[in-house]
């Protein structure tokens, strides 16, 4: 298996949540040297240094510093995302049936929600608990399948293979949890769960936990080219990002990657990409070496951006819904996406820059543009560069199945995009 193959696999059996990503993250970093920051400290950094600070704990900033000209020597930026389209548990879970001790959810992001159905399921994600000292943040990762969403059977439902079916979400997103004798709804979720964090279920006060798909990420097809696996939006970015910046940062300039939360929801938050979190780091590195805001914010329109998330590959059942000229294939190389319409960042001379670095170091890249009767998604690279004036390019490996329990790429395409990540940071 190659490198970049198992850092994806590892970044996906790990990030089971955002909050499970970042750690994974951290991990890796420090592994490979880097320094922790606090964000409230001022912080010391040194031309050479390897640092990464960990916002909320949900966002992480991995940088490194070049020791030739330290930050002066060039800003280079790369953005992806560590949520992921799922269900989420509300508070007051419990609901009981005849027996049967269900969980509340509601949908985060646009999940394919037929995929969730008939298939074990997890739970993970962080939990808030009464401390000594006040209010302590713990991870919480079931690990095992313990979930289940059963489907209505055919002969109740005769119409469930008909496209377009509705499902309603607070009827029938409500997976199984156990079989019980409890007769009213109660604590025994929340004793369950303390159980698994080591807790005391009185000193349980909140939490934000997702289903999750336990299934591991797996080569598929005649010759293993594909990866068929959970997470892949946007973990395969993430897994790349990180692992170009350690093996390829450090010459010169400043190299960073901003793992982002909430891209799925809109990125309209304090650890989403439109926040002023990104501007906040910026201008600490810079301070460090005696610089101001402003004096950040000016070298930085002088950098270069990548926003790092999945594309749309052509699907061979439906041809019909890509452009008929710009259609990125599995295998083909990771994409380059561009919009008129700036839901894609695009900068013609910047995306030249970032094509050429392809040319120059046999990278095999692709173009994607959206079929132009179609809206489309978008990604964080517009957001960010609304907040940072840096030239900015949108990218990322091409998906089928993309938001369903378990997506389709190709195994080539993420090696692709882990050399891009590498180069562009050396």
């Amino acid at each position: 298996m190659k490198d970049s193959l198992k850092h994806l696999f590892d970044f996906i059996e790990n990030g089971v949540s955002p909050f499970h990503a970042v750690a994974w993250a951290r991990k890796v970093l420090e592994e490979a040297g880097f320094e922790e920051l606090r964000l409230k400290d001022n912080w010391k950094i040194e031309k050479g240094g390897r640092y990464f600070a960990v916002p909320f704990g949900t966002t992480l900033y991995a940088f490194t510093v070049g020791a030739g000209q330290g930050v002066m020597g060039g800003v280079r930026m790369a953005g992806a995302h560590t949520d992921t389209p799922v269900l989420k548990l509300k508070p007051h879970p419990e609901i009981l049936r005849h027996g049967y001790l269900q969980l509340n959810t509601e949908v985060y992001g646009g999940p394919i929600l037929n995929t969730w159905f008939d298939r074990p399921l997890s739970l993970a994600g962080r939990v808030a608990v009464r401390g000594r000292d006040g209010v302590e943040a713990r991870l919480a990762d079931l690990k095992r399948p313990c979930l289940y969403l059963p489907n209505l059977a055919v002969h109740m439902n005769r119409g469930i293979n008909e496209n377009g079916k509705p499902i309603q979400n607070q009827k029938e997103l409500l997976p199984i949890l156990a079989m019980t004798d409890l007769k009213e709804p109660g604590d025994a979720f929340v004793e369950m769960l303390a159980g698994e964090i080591g807790a005391d279920p009185r000193d349980i006060l909140d939490w934000d936990l997702c289903v999750y798909n336990p299934e591991k990420p797996k080569t598929v097809g005649w010759r293993d080219e594909f990866v068929a696996s959970p997470r892949l939006d946007d973990l395969d970015s993430c897994a790349a990002l990180i692992h170009g910046l350690i093996s390829g940062g450090g010459r010169d300039g400043l190299n960073m990657v901003c793992l982002f939360d909430n891209e799925e929801v809109g990125s309209r938050s304090k650890q989403g990409a439109d926040s002023e979190m990104p501007r906040l780091v910026l201008s600490k590195i810079f301070r460090a070496f005696g610089m101001d805001r402003t004096e950040a914010l000016s070298h930085a329109a002088d950098g270069l951006m990548i926003s790092v998330d999945v594309a749309h590959a052509w699907h061979p059942n439906y041809p019909e819904v890509q452009d008929i000229t710009n259609y990125p294939v599995l295998g083909g190389g990771f994409v380059f996406k561009s919009a008129a319409n700036q839901s894609y960042a695009w900068d013609a001379l910047a995306l030249a820059e970032a094509e050429e670095i392809c040319i120059s170091n046999h990278i095999p890249f692709q173009r994607f543009a959206k079929h132009s009767d179609t809206k489309g998604g978008g990604t964080i690279g517009s957001i960010i560069s609304s907040h940072l004036p840096m030239r900015t390019v949108d990218m990322g490996i091409g998906l089928l199945a993309m938001h369903s329990a378990c997506e389709m790429q190709s195994a080539e395409d993420q090696e692709s995009l882990e050399s891009f990540a590498r180069v562009f940071f050396d």
